[in-house]
This record gives structure tokens, C-alpha cells and sequence, in this order.
């Protein structure tokens, strides 16, 4: 059996662990968004051609198990009509699996302070 100080020493490993899996999550999900050149027309924080990641997760992060899909068809295929005149060029430099990490990625953001 565990004693305490263990138990914590060892909860305390894993979360370090997770944080560390979810910190290389988002550096491989950057990394693919930028070879894929998404920051062409977006940016983390202000509106270019495109609207910002954080406000495409401000929208839909709520929904994030739904929405992971529905953006990663509109990266992959392209759409229009929800942020504005300008329509979302299809992307054919990601696959669908890619498109879904950077989806994922960026319902994930938070808010910068």
C-alpha cells in the first residue's frame, strides 16, 4: 500500500507528465498549422484575412467534441459565411487527420491576459 507523501509524489510525476504530452500536443499542432501556411490569413489574437484562433475558440470551444470535425472539414474543403465576405480557401497541405490536431489546438487556446 501507498503511503501519502508516494501517493502525492507520484500523482504529482504524472501530472507533469500529462502537461508535458499536452505542451508537445500544441508545439506539433503550431508546427503543422505553419507548414501549412494557416498563418497566411490567421493569427492568434487579430483579425487578418481570416478571424483570430482565439476567436474561433471563444466560439466553438463550448462545443469542442462537434466542432473538431466540423473545422477540420472547413480547413481541408474551405466554407464561408460565418466570420464575414471573405471565404476560407480549401487547404490541401494538411490531411484531415492533420486538420483535426490543429482544430483541437485551437479550441484549446485560452484567452491571453
Amino acid at each position: 500500500m501507498l503511503h501519502k507523501p508516494k501517493l502525492i509524489m507520484s500523482l504529482v510525476a504524472l501530472l507533469g507528465v500529462l502537461a508535458g504530452t499536452a505542451a508537445s500536443a500544441a508545439e506539433s499542432a503550431e508546427k503543422i498549422a505553419d507548414a501549412a501556411r494557416c498563418y497566411a490569413c490567421h493569427q492568434m489574437t487579430t483579425a487578418s484575412l481570416g478571424p483570430p484562433w482565439q476567436a474561433i475558440a471563444a466560439r466553438h470551444a463550448p462545443n469542442k467534441k462537434l466542432m473538431v470535425d466540423v473545422l477540420a472539414r472547413k480547413i481541408v474543403r474551405g466554407g464561408g459565411g460565418n466570420w464575414g465576405d471573405v471565404p476560407m480557401v480549401p487547404n490541401q497541405l494538411v490531411s484531415i487527420d492533420e486538420a483535426r490536431v490543429i482544430a483541437g489546438w485551437i479550441l484549446d487556446l485560452q484567452p491571453k491576459k
